[in-house]
């Protein structure tokens, strides 16, 4: 074998491994870090690290500055209703809303009522990964609950 064919074989082993390292270990990315919350941790690790930031019983005014301070990205700020959870598998996904059949049902359930809603970021496990975050406030605009939600793009 030439030298030539040796070292274009070493380079597309190369190539090929540093794709495999990327989809595999995800923390290599630098889209991975919002601050100090690595969004590739499980969701309540994520979410200890927000109430760390915004601790049950911050306002909704300060919890809104949080947010404008550390440039994430406000999807909503609802001054009327909280966000929902769905009950689905024996698991609760977060929910913008939800219909009369599924709050009759019991399958969903309002908390709070005032939310805010913001997208924390992205990250890449061979597929796009989204992250967003949902806050619930109380009659007193007080903070009484934080949600966690992840949306993957297989498309």
């Amino acid at each position: 074998m030439t030298q030539g064919k040796r070292i274009w074989i070493i380079a597309v082993c190369a190539c090929i491994m540093g794709g495999i390292i990327y989809m595999v270990f995800p923390f290599t990315s630098p889209m991975l870090m919002t601050g100090a919350i690595s969004l590739s941790r499980p969701e309540s690790a994520i979410r200890r690290d927000i109430l760390r930031i915004t601790p049950i019983g911050t306002s909704m005014e300060d919890v809104l500055k949080v947010i404008e301070e550390r440039g994430w990205k406000l999807h909503y700020a609802r001054r009327t209703a909280g966000y929902f959870l769905f009950s689905w598998n024996g698991r609760y996904l977060v929910e913008d809303g939800a219909t009369l059949s599924q709050l009759e049902s019991g399958r969903s359930v309002e908390i709070g009522s005032k939310s805010i809603r913001i997208h924390l970021g992205e990250y890449r496990i061979i597929f796009d990964i989204a992250v967003d975050v949902y806050f619930a406030f109380d009659d007193e605009w007080k903070l009484i609950d934080v949600a966690i939600r992840r949306e993957m793009d297989v498309i």
